[in-house]
């Protein structure tokens, strides 16, 4: 018996799977950021938006919370294939590795990281979701 495998079958069929990945992935940061999982501290509420989400007025928050003012930074996202088997994800704002590192204010305030990818990677392993992609 005599068995040929076509590798540019097996190399077409895992770059769709990394596809799907990717995307998925994606759509799981985005996810993150809007999920309210990350501490803040206490003497820091802010106010956010001109409406809260029920639609009355401004809204105060505290800890824990998501990580969303404005919007820009989940609407930055960009996903860009890099190679057959690699992406870049980039969150295009200006602020946005602050938000993910943390940062010191010019009057000595500590701000807390806020890490969206690491969760992420979390609940959607690499290995793990691609070998159910090839299923």
């Amino acid at each position: 018996m005599r068995i040929e495998i076509n590798p540019n079958l097996i190399e077409d069929r895992l770059e769709r799977a990394w596809e799907r990945y990717s995307q998925r992935l994606e759509a799981q940061f985005t996810k993150e950021i809007g999920t309210k999982q990350f501490s803040w501290p206490t003497q820091y509420k802010t106010t956010r938006g001109s409406y809260n989400r029920k639609g009355k007025g401004r809204e105060s928050v505290g800890s824990p919370r998501d990580i969303i003012d404005s919007g820009a930074l989940r609407q930055s996202i960009q996903r860009t294939q890099t190679g057959r088997f690699a992406y870049r994800f980039s969150w295009n704002v200006d602020y946005s590795l602050y938000v993910l590192k943390g940062y010191r204010t010019s009057s000595g305030n500590q701000m807390p990281p806020r890490d969206w990818i690491t969760p992420a990677l979390f609940k959607l392993p690499p290995l793990s979701t691609l070998q159910k992609l090839l299923r």
